[in-house]
């Protein structure tokens, strides 16, 4: 599953993006921490076997994973939004 998270500017979601990550216990491929906004490219994270992707380019910030992980993810964001 393939969902759009945010766009670029969006620094509030990108943040809940990253908790939302943490939370899961989503451990980064590259050892280099990502900060906000998130550097341009593709990131990988680690959730047991799966992989989940991050891509931020110009204009957005979008994930790629397993619809299950994908949908926790989308739930943790929105969970965020409501505190």
């Amino acid at each position: 599953m393939r969902v759009d998270i945010c766009t670029r500017e969006d620094e509030a979601t990108q943040l809940a993006l990253l908790d939302a990550l943490a939370t899961l216990g989503a451990r980064a491929e590259a050892d280099s921490p990502l900060e906000v906004p998130l550097p341009h490219g593709l990131h990988r994270f680690n959730v047991g076997f799966d992989t989940l992707t991050v891509f931020a380019d110009a204009w957005l910030v979008d994930l790629e994973g397993p619809d299950e992980l994908v949908n926790k993810v989308l739930e943790l964001i929105a969970a965020a939004g409501r505190g």
